[in-house]
């Protein structure tokens, strides 16, 4: 999507600048709140004292789901803003600690958890291979990796690639987050590169998920529901750590 460089926008990148608007539209938006999130938590119906990494926690709506479901939660998130206000929800019910996932989780013990949960993050990284590492790392044996993602096809199609098989850098524009634009970059990769990326870290995929719209969605966002009815916007996957892994 190209950038209208006449406007005004939020510098790339400067999440802080918005984080509340985006945990507030988030919430119960149709494309996360009636779209990514059931599906997500489909998964998610026994965690009753497990431990759970929110990997890229935002403002913490999975964090407040998974402990009010009797989890043990650790969230982190690289963007201040977003783990004070992971924080504030929270209100000290689970530990949020602010980190970069392009850097090692070096204040996470191996083997300590088991489920990692990472909502709509991984697209920011462009090495997924050692992230993937890190999250084999910190889980027990057959632990869980529950994550979803930009598909890959959407992105493809809609910003007009000429190479499906390229990983590379995209720019947007995101208009639905206050008055003014935010200018964000993010990676798109194939589908065999995200596949390839787990396997070489140790984890064999349990199931692919395209998810569908919900019935909420057709209420209250009818539109959005069309859309996300006959295109892949998100993909789920969940993959689990090798049992001869240790």
């Amino acid at each position: 999507m190209s950038l209208d460089h006449q406007q005004k926008h939020i510098p790339f990148d400067d999440y802080e600048a918005f984080a509340e608007a985006y945990v507030k539209i988030t919430e119960s938006n149709s494309h996360n709140a009636y779209y990514e999130r059931p599906a997500m938590l489909s998964f998610l119906s026994n965690v009753k004292f497990k431990r759970v990494l929110d990997a890229g926690c935002a403002g913490g709506v999975y964090s407040e789901w998974l402990i009010n479901h009797s989890a043990d939660v650790v969230a982190i998130d690289i963007n201040k803003k977003m783990v004070q206000l992971t924080r504030q929800r929270l209100q000290n019910r689970g530990q949020v600690h602010q980190a970069d996932l392009n850097e090692p989780l070096d204040f996470l013990d191996d083997h300590s958890f088991d489920i990692v949960l990472s909502s709509l993050t991984l697209h920011y990284l462009k090495d997924w291979e050692t992230v993937f590492k890190e999250f084999h790392r910190i889980l027990l044996p057959k632990g869980l990796l529950l994550f979803s993602t930009h598909h890959p096809f959407m992105d493809f199609q809609f910003f007009e690639k000429a190479d499906y098989f390229a990983t590379e850098l995209i720019e947007d524009s995101w208009q639905s987050f206050g008055n003014t634009p935010v200018r964000v970059r993010f990676y798109r990769r194939p589908l065999s590169a995200m596949t390839s990326a787990l396997n070489n870290a140790g984890f064999v995929i349990k199931k692919i998920v395209e998810p569908r719209p919900t019935e909420e969605c057709k209420l209250l966002y009818p539109q959005d529901y069309e859309k996300l009815s006959t295109k892949p916007w998100f993909l789920i996957i969940l993959a689990q750590k090798e049992a001869q892994s240790q």
